[in-house]
């Protein structure tokens, strides 16, 4: 288990470099696969890595905020919705930590690290971390 956040929950802090770079070394220093991602707020396209598209079943890379958000539970979905929002608008470090449902019911955890710049117009800027899978079942 992640000492800074439980299954089905999240934080959003303002960016807060210490913070970003604890977050991911908490995840180094256990068994997890990671995979960065990223968002592009022009467009609202979010790029994964091919462990992360397969997790969430999305078919083709970019995808969007709707293939991010199916497999997971409702209460998650607001949580991640919640903290993406507000990452939109303020420079900020956040993390969650949910479990995904593949399409024969199956959950598997994930866990997501990220970080938002902005830039100076509205809709300006970028979404990037990782996403993160525990070896151990536990996230």
């Amino acid at each position: 288990m992640l000492k800074f956040v439980k299954a089905g929950r999240g934080a959003i802090k303002p960016a807060h470099l210490e913070a970003h770079e604890g977050w991911p070394r908490d995840l180094a220093q256990g068994d997890y696969l990671v995979e960065a991602w990223q968002c592009n707020l022009a467009n609202g396209t979010f790029l994964l890595g091919p462990r992360t598209l397969a997790l969430l079943g999305a078919r083709q890379n970019p995808c969007g905020i709707i293939d991010l958000l199916r497999v997971h539970d409702g209460d998650d979905r607001s949580i991640i919705l919640n903290i993406l929002e507000q990452a939109t608008g303020t420079p900020s470090s956040f993390c969650f930590s949910t479990r995904v449902r593949s399409r024969f019911g199956q959950a598997s955890p994930l866990c997501c690290v990220g970080n938002s710049t902005l830039a100076g117009e509205v809709g300006d800027g970028m979404l990037e971390g990782i996403f993160a899978f525990p070896d151990t079942g536990n996230c």
